[in-house]
């Protein structure tokens, strides 16, 4: 038989939900069992299933619930040693949610999350989103095995402005179309990690279409110099493009592009995605 006998002390997340009604019980097994896929895909271990996660403790009020990393061992389960996977798993559910709920400055700053991650956040998030007042609380907490005190190690709180704005921003991040596969010279589509060198820049924001001013070549597509776009995004592209004391005409910027043809020949690019940018070697 299986023991589950839980030890009352560890590393825990505390995950709060507090929508200000009631929530229905199957939206919160949907939004648990978002976090434990999300979960596993990070913290497999040599193809190795993950620890997992149980909840420890249920309180009342607000859904706040306690859980923990557990191995099945021995006909048992047991605590593994979580601090590291507790604090890295909460850090990334508040990195997720920061990147599209955040301000631009900020976002930049963060890795942008997968598809997979952001459709499970939103998810996780779906019984806050839209209602008055609703809060969010991820955090790890630490009970001490001497005396079962629980102290905080380290906490990300996010209100109903920020849970709703972070949903739009997965929504439409979750629709934008995958990068097709690289394609032959004659055809349209997305072409990764290229060189683009801006040849002329204005300081207005970037066009998806219609008449442009940003004109840039990308030698390894065509010698000529074209019309740049830039694809639509909660971060604005070419702003971080222009952003920073150095000329943008003076970097060249590595970035996916969507490259426009018409008979075979290119047309124009829109930059869909900016990895880098360099200090410019012109001969």
């Amino acid at each position: 038989m299986v023991s589950y006998d839980v030890e009352e002390h560890g590393d825990r997340l505390v995950i709060t939900l507090d929508p200000g009604e009631p929530v229905g019980l199957e939206d919160l097994a949907d939004s648990f069992a978002s976090l434990a896929r999300m979960y596993e895909r990070h913290y497999r271990s040599n193809d190795e299933a993950a620890p997992k996660l149980f909840v420890t403790r249920l309180e009342t009020g607000s859904v706040i619930a306690e859980i923990a990393p557990y191995g099945i061992m021995m006909g048992g389960i047991a605590l593994m040693d979580g601090g590291l996977i507790v604090t890295d798993f909460a850090n990334r559910v508040w990195r997720g949610i920061s990147y599209f709920s955040g301000e631009r400055n900020e976002v930049q700053k963060l890795e942008p999350p997968t598809k997979q991650d952001a459709a499970d956040l939103k998810e996780f998030m779906k019984p806050l989103t839209g209602k008055t007042g609703a809060r969010l609380g991820v955090k790890h907490a630490r009970y001490e095995k001497t005396d079962g005190d629980k102290r905080t190690v380290v906490e990300y709180n996010f209100d109903e402005a920020e849970i709703n704005k972070a949903s739009i921003n997965m929504e439409q991040a979750i629709a934008l179309p995958a990068p097709k596969a690289e394609p032959e010279p004659t055809e349209s589509g997305i072409r990764s990690e290229v060189m683009l060198f801006l040849e002329q820049a204005n300081r207005g924001p970037g066009k998806e279409k219609g008449r442009t001013g940003d004109r840039g070549r990308i030698p390894e597509v065509s010698d000529k110099v074209l019309p740049v776009y830039f694809r639509q995004s909660i971060q604005d592209l070419k702003e971080r493009m222009m952003q920073g004391e150095e000329n943008p005409l003076n970097l060249v910027f590595v970035v996916d592009v969507h490259v426009q043809r018409i008979d075979g020949e290119p047309k124009g690019y829109t930059v869909v995605e900016i990895h880098e940018s360099n200090q410019r070697d012109d001969e």
